[in-house]
Order: C-alpha cells, then structure tokens, then sequence
C-alpha cells in the first residue's frame, strides 16, 4: 500500500510540474499581453518601459526560471492588469469560490446517494424509472444551457432569483444547482447500479433469514460494499466540478476563481492565469490522492489489490 501511495503521490507531483510548464508557455503564445492592456495609439518608448517594467523583454527560459523560483518561495507574481499580488486577488476571490462549491457539493452528495437507493430499490416501478430519467437530463444538459435556462424562469420571468452577483445566498442558490446537476446525476447512477450489483449477493439474504430490518440490511450491509465506485465516482466529479467552477462562475458573475481566470485569459494577464491554472490542478490532483486513500479506509483489500 505504501508502494502504492508513494507511487501516486510522485506522479501527481509530475503533472504539475507538466502544468507548470505547459501553462506557462501557452499563455506566452497567445500574445502579448501588453497589446491588450495599453491604450491604442500609446508611443513606442512608453511601451517598451512597461515590457521592462514587468520583465517581459527577457528571453523566454530566464522569466520560465524567475516564476519558478517564485512559485518555490511564495511569489506568484503581480498582476499586470491590476498592479497587485496574485495571492492577494486569490485571496479576495477565494471565499466565494468556496461557498459555491460547498453548496454545490454538498447538494449532490445529500441528494444524489438517497435517490440512487430509491431508485435501485423501486427499479421496476415508476419512481425508479422517473429518478433515472431526470438523472439522464441533468447529466446531458450543458451547463451553460442549464444556466440560461434556470436565469430566463427564474430570474427575467419569476423574479425570484438574482442571475448574477454575490450579495446574498441566493445569489449562490442557481449556481450551485447548476455546478451540482452533472455530479449529482452520476452519484445517482452509480449508486444505483452498485446497489443492484450487490442486492442479490447470499450475505444479504442471510442478513434478512437473521430477521434484520431492511433498512438495515440496505444501509449496514449492502451500502458499505457498494460503497467504493460510488466514492470514485464523487472524487472523479468533484475533480470535474472545480473545472466547471470556471464556465458557471463566469456566467452567473459570483466573483470567484473561476470567474477570476476567464477574465485573466481575456486580458492576457500571464501571472493571474498562470497561478489559476495551477491551483485548480492542484486541487484535482489532492482529490485524486484523497480518493485513493479513502479505497482503504473502505475496504481492506483494497490494500492487497494496491
């Protein structure tokens, strides 16, 4: 198991050193930044200092070597839109980001994992088939149709939603719906199917010869083991979901992360981006290590298979 971990954890470790590399690079041959950023019409001298000014006239492997060492002692970086710290505007945009993923999280898990049971347990009456169907749309609507759709009923219609903004929880509530709908769908899936894998095995139908409770067999026995693909699916999807943060957040205006790194990219503000990028492959990479773990907080052999 250690093998294993220690395995995992040095690939992770290489693919943000590949992100490092390749975001830092690609954000270099989309332009320069400051065409985007001066005025039209500003003279060449002035320019030419603000290029000096932010190290841009360097060759390309001396700023690679400068960002870094930067990123190995804590800087990040300024950013050349707003003259301030990267950490700094992060910092602003963070709490936000996080709200957002917390409800949305939070709203898969709560509701996806119970209505994965109904549905396996009434998988021959409506109600398994209505929870499976609604399940399939959610899954296949893009969020950002899923967004507009809920901005135009709930927002221009009904008036009973802000569609944009971060004042209030509301302003979090369409959002959240939206982050949640796809994870939400496939915690319903899986959870399902690994139920029914596990519905016929002979140690429930011991459990219930031994007079247990069906909800008991369901929840001590048959839940535990179908629990691992379900706690796969949840980790691949919250990793999905911190990458979908970027579209909904940009949508629906709430000032978080992901709002922050489409604006980045629009004004080619190359530490903002850069920083960004990588934070939000940090995270999928923690989730992924996290995930791992959990197999063998689940089942021991997990341990051997490892």
């Amino acid at each position: 198991m250690l093998d294993f971990l220690t395995r995992r954890t040095l690939g992770s470790l290489a693919t943000l050193i590949v992100v490092v590399v390749a975001v830092f690079f690609a954000t270099r041959l989309s332009g320069n930044a400051m065409d985007y950023m001066l005025p039209p019409g500003i003279d060449t001298e002035t320019k030419a200092a603000m290029v000096r000014h932010f190290g841009l006239d360097q060759p390309l492997w001396l700023q690679f070597w400068r960002y870094v060492t930067g990123l190995f002692s804590g800087d990040v970086g300024i950013s050349l839109f707003e003259r301030r710290s990267v950490v700094a505007i992060y910092a602003e945009r963070l709490p936000n980001t996080v709200m957002l993923f917390s409800y949305a999280l939070v709203l898969s898990v709560v509701l996806g994992v119970p209505l994965g049971i109904a549905a396996a347990l009434n998988r021959r009456n409506p109600l398994g088939s209505a929870i499976m169907a609604v399940a399939f749309v959610g899954y296949a609507t893009p969020n950002f149709v899923l967004a507009i759709v809920m901005i135009l009923i709930f927002s221009f219609n009904l008036h009973w939603l802000p569609s944009s903004g971060d004042a209030t929880p509301l302003h979090f509530l369409m959002p959240s719906i939206v982050l949640a709908a796809p994870m939400l769908a496939e915690i319903v899936r899986f959870t399902r199917n690994a139920l029914l894998d596990v519905l016929s095995q002979d140690y429930l139908r011991t459990a219930r010869a031994k007079g247990l409770p069906e909800w008991l067999v369901i929840v001590k026995h048959a839940l535990r083991n179908a629990a691992i693909p379900v706690v796969t699916i949840i980790g691949l999807q919250v990793a999905g979901m911190v990458a979908r943060c970027v579209l909904v957040e940009a949508v629906f205006a709430t000032k978080g992360i992901g709002d922050l790194v489409v604006f980045a990219t629009m004004q080619r503000d190359y530490p903002v981006l850069q920083f960004g990028v990588i934070l939000i492959a940090a995270l999928v990479v923690v989730v992924s290590l996290v995930v791992d773990l959990l197999y063998a907080a689940i089942d021991p052999r997990v341990k051997v298979t490892a």
